[in-house]
């Protein structure tokens, strides 16, 4: 039990350095409009609403579940961005913590190679948050 905890915490601290990284303005420092600037900004709402609806979370389940329904929508929105370099950044972030959602529930389910992959996935999302940021700008 004391494993899962520590599994849920770690996703969530994965998510919020990913939120800070990325941020929710992170595109929107260009005054005009542009395809870059509306895929970006959806995007990090996306992950800025999650680590908000997850922060009084404590239920290990409900966790999991915000988890899967933000890797499903940040899959859709990195499908749905029309800026090529965006896209491509946002589809390798939401492919990662797809991965990283699906190794915390198998680590929740006592698999111990999964559990050894949450770290080495979070370390690929945060990386990825980043990518995210330099394509998006700010």
């Amino acid at each position: 039990m004391a494993h899962r905890t520590k599994t849920v915490r770690a996703a969530a601290l994965v998510l919020v350095l990913a939120s800070a990284a990325i941020g929710v303005s992170a595109c929107s420092s260009t005054p005009a409009v542009s395809a870059k600037t509306t895929s970006c900004a959806d995007f990090a709402t996306l992950i800025a609403a999650a680590v908000s609806g997850n922060n009084g979370a404590t239920d290990q389940a409900t966790t999991l579940k915000n988890g899967q329904a933000l890797a499903q929508s940040l899959t859709q929105e990195a499908a749905a961005a029309t800026d090529p370099s965006a896209k491509a950044a946002m589809t390798a972030f939401a492919a990662d913590y797809t991965s990283l959602v699906s190794a915390i529930g198998k680590a929740d389910a006592g698999d111990k190679a999964a559990a050894a992959d949450v770290t080495t996935i979070s370390a690929k999302v945060t990386s990825d948050s980043a990518a995210v940021k330099s394509v998006c700008g700010n």
